[in-house]
């Protein structure tokens, strides 16, 4: 199963690739309320949501929700150390792709353009999550 080819971000990669990346993959469900990660921990795993919405929560407020195609993880990545920025919690039953971070690691490497896309998506979060960090 191809779980990639909805996603514009992986558009450039090749529909061969992108079944091998997805056999690499698995599915992961939340329930309602169910963490999925705290602020602080290491990170694992990049996440996808495949459907539903999670809830990112920072000192306690809501800072953002992410539903259906959102990434969660890729700041992390970024961070050094690499630590989580905020608490992830699902907000309804949620269905989720999970890559495990060495196959992310190989996957930005390999493909420059899928890297500047989540370098990019990360500096859109973070003047995002500045702003919306005025108003703590």
């Amino acid at each position: 199963m191809n779980y990639f080819k909805n996603i514009e971000m992986f558009s450039e990669i090749s529909e061969t690739e992108q079944e091998n990346l997805s056999d690499f993959c698995q599915m992961q469900v939340l329930d309602s309320w169910d963490l999925l990660f705290q602020q602080w921990d290491e990170p694992q795993a990049l996440y996808i949501v495949d459907s539903w919405k999670l809830s990112v929560v920072k000192n306690e407020k809501e800072i953002a929700e992410l539903s259906e195609w959102n990434l969660v993880w890729e700041m992390a990545f970024f961070w050094n150390p690499p630590l989580r920025s905020a608490t992830v919690i699902a907000k309804e039953q949620t269905t989720l792709i999970v890559i495990l971070q060495f196959s992310v690691e190989a996957l930005l490497k390999k493909y420059p353009k899928l890297y500047e896309s989540v370098k990019q998506i990360i500096e859109e979060r973070t003047l995002d999550n500045s702003s919306s960090y005025k108003d703590i």
